[in-house]
């Protein structure tokens, strides 16, 4: 395991990998009730997440170093973002809240819009940077094939539920969160 967790940093990408399947049948399995009480749109973030570290991190990986190297301008492979920082943005600002917008869900729909509107700014940031770029970039096939669908999705089906208001409260949240950590991991090379 020691190579392996070499290559993706970590050994929590690993945990990432190993999850997506079985989260996204476990989800599925039960799509009809979640469907009707609107658990999908709460619960769906977490195996999108899953499968979008597994195509960043694992295969065919190769973000950590773009990311710091080529987006953020640094000279090293591991700073501003190193093999901790990118655990606890993934495992924290990821998992553990898409796990507690699944769990609060239906009594708080803007915590649930706000991990959508993540989704949707992490999508929004893989497009932009590939076209920049103009080539493939670790994490662009999930976030236009996952990230991007079930974020605005989400966000859609928790304003026909919730209303308008805590969809623009829970966007505004997440999609500020986004963009500053952008900003602060900039600022750190700077």
């Amino acid at each position: 395991m020691g190579a392996l967790a070499d290559r993706t940093h970590g050994r929590w990408p690993w945990v990432a990998a190993a999850a997506a399947l079985p989260a996204t049948l476990a989800l599925a399995a039960r799509r009809e009730r979640l469907r009707e009480d609107l658990g999908w749109a709460f619960w769906a973030p977490l195996p999108v997440y899953f499968w979008h570290q597994t195509e960043e991190w694992v295969w065919p990986g190769g973000f950590l170093p773009w990311v710091n190297r080529d987006v953020l301008g640094s000279d090293d492979d591991e700073d501003p973002i190193t093999g901790t920082l990118g655990l606890v943005i993934n495992t924290g600002g990821g998992w553990a809240l898409a796990a507690a917008g699944g769990v609060r869900g239906l009594r708080s729909p803007a915590l649930g819009a706000a991990v959508h509107a993540m989704l949707v700014a992490n999508a929004a940031f893989h497009v932009a940077q590939s076209a920049r770029f103009r080539r493939y970039t670790p994490g662009f096939a999930s976030a236009v094939l996952v990230l991007a669908p079930v974020g605005l999705a989400g966000l859609g089906a928790i304003a026909r539920r919730a209303g308008a208001r805590p969809v623009l409260l829970g966007a505004a949240v997440g999609l500020g969160a986004s963009a500053a950590q952008v900003e602060v991991l900039r600022r750190r090379v700077s």
